[in-house]
């Protein structure tokens, strides 16, 4: 399957075989180790948030592949620059899988320049910043979960170190990273798993159950 596809495969087959217990087990295809910092300012607001993520070695392989144009098994910097113009293009319908609530409602952003690329070790990386449209004070509950809404890829911060809060106002919020428990939210949504669920709502929403999460509760 080409690489540029990644993105934007149809998944809700996949979705529900991972919720409902009758079904085959689903798992996601891709795999990145993941990296956030939300960055404050000495005025106590959310300026930026900063991205990285690593890929596995397969699914890094298989990028040689499909964009390495001169077939040295490199990518030079016109190769880089590709990927770099179909994953800024490509995630833009899906907010750079960034997901920001404040105080339960959903907060829009922007990415600041094209999502950067670079390949290390047999790895490949992607490096991006994105800020947020409207002002966020560090004010209330703030909730970030960085997923992809089709479950295609699973990005993974290893470490509740990986989640991070930078900046002037770093220590204003308390800070928990959420690790929902798979059979808690099959559990606790049991109910809402039905023929007529799947067809009217979005993959997303159901994602979002999963996905690791930072929360601030700012005083």
């Amino acid at each position: 399957m080409s690489t540029p596809m990644m993105w934007r495969l149809p998944v809700m087959a996949a979705v529900a075989g991972m919720l409902l217990p009758t079904a085959a087990s689903a798992h996601p295809h891709v795999f990145a180790e993941a990296r956030l910092e939300i960055d404050t300012s000495a005025d106590g607001r959310v300026t930026e948030l900063r991205n990285v993520w690593r890929f596995d070695e397969v699914f890094s392989s298989s990028v040689i592949l499909d964009f390495d144009e001169n077939a040295d098994l490199k990518l030079d910097a016109t190769e880089l620059a590709n990927i770099s113009d179909m994953v800024t293009q490509s995630l833009a319908e899906f907010d750079y899988y960034i997901n920001i609530t404040v105080n339960g409602e959903d907060a829009e952003i922007s990415l600041t320049e094209p999502i950067k690329v670079d390949y290390q070790d047999g790895q490949l990386l992607m490096f991006f910043a994105v800020v947020p449209k409207k002002e966020i004070p560090l004010n209330g509950k703030i909730a970030v979960g960085v997923f992809d809404p089709t479950m295609y890829a699973a990005l993974d911060f290893i470490n509740d170190e990986d989640m991070m809060v930078t900046g002037s106002s770093a220590t204003h919020c308390a800070r928990n990273v959420v690790r929902p428990d798979p059979d808690e939210v099959i559990a606790q949504n049991q109910a809402s798993l039905t023929e007529a669920f799947f067809e009217t709502t979005e993959s997303s929403d159901l994602s979002k159950l999963f996905a690791t999460r930072l929360e601030l509760d700012c005083k």
